[in-house]
């Protein structure tokens, strides 16, 4: 009769499982650091722009203090009027970060062409929009727990609205609403760092923009994973935002 070998082959596996393990460098490649300019001009609201610069993956600079251009000039051009936005930031207790951005003093005009200008390190950007876009109107907005999709099962707000007729239109959602400690990030724990039990306020942007080809006119149905989990009791404020097709 003879016996299985068991432990010796349990041996051998963990060694040649152990074998596989090695830490390896990861040489960087040349890296040529871009210009990020984000910005959302909305009538009735001051013009905000985001200017920042790109770096590795790998890189040590990860802090928003690190990568804001506070030497950019930024200006928004329209209605006749210049305004020349300076520097701004608050802390992000989530984050534990500062966030910065350019913010201008003069409110955007409805149906009115304006035009961004950013000059930095001797270069000139320059984008263009128009604020005649029409606004949608929300029929419903409803919360369910659970929700399948192709991600798999996660918390969905559904939201309907009628497209608008007469343009072609590109639509975003956006969700304003309060979190604490209490509350997860996907399935992570908010960390208690820096935002200990307050209540803080936050603005989740869809991650997706629809648009409404091919739906002139009918009711339009977003399903929106949000980033932060809910509770009883929690009240958010939900808007369908259009935007320009360059955005």
């Amino acid at each position: 009769m003879k016996n299985n070998p068991i432990i010796p082959v349990a041996i051998l596996v963990a060694i040649f499982i152990s074998s596989c393990q090695k830490d390896i460098t990861i040489p960087q490649p040349p890296y040529d650091s871009k210009v990020s300019i984000q910005s959302l001009i909305e009538p009735d609201s001051l013009p905000k722009v985001y200017v920042f610069h790109t770096v590795p993956y790998f890189d040590p600079k990860i802090f928003n203090a690190q990568l804001v251009l506070r030497e950019a000039t930024v200006k928004i051009i329209g209605g006749g009027n210049t305004d020349v936005l300076h520097l701004d930031s608050i802390y992000d207790k989530v984050n534990c970060d500062y966030n910065f951005w350019f913010v201008g003093t003069i409110p955007i005009l409805n149906n009115t062409d304006y035009t961004l200008d950013i000059f930095y390190n001797n270069e000139t950007y320059t984008a263009t929009a128009t604020t005649n876009l029409l606004a949608a109107t929300i029929d419903s907005v409803s919360y369910v727990q659970k929700f399948n999709d192709l991600y798999g099962e996660h918390e969905g707000v559904i939201t309907y609205f009628k497209d608008v007729i007469s343009q072609t239109n590109y639509y975003r959602y956006e969700m304003i609403r309060p979190i604490d400690a209490s509350l997860k990030h996907a399935s992570i724990a908010l960390s208690t760092a820096c935002l200990g039990s307050d209540t803080v306020m936050v603005l989740e942007y869809g991650r997706s923009v629809y648009n409404d080809i091919n739906l002139e006119g009918q009711q339009i149905k977003i399903v929106v994973e949000p980033a932060y989990t809910h509770r009883d009791g929690i009240q958010t404020k939900v808007r369908i935002t259009t935007i320009d097709k360059h955005a």
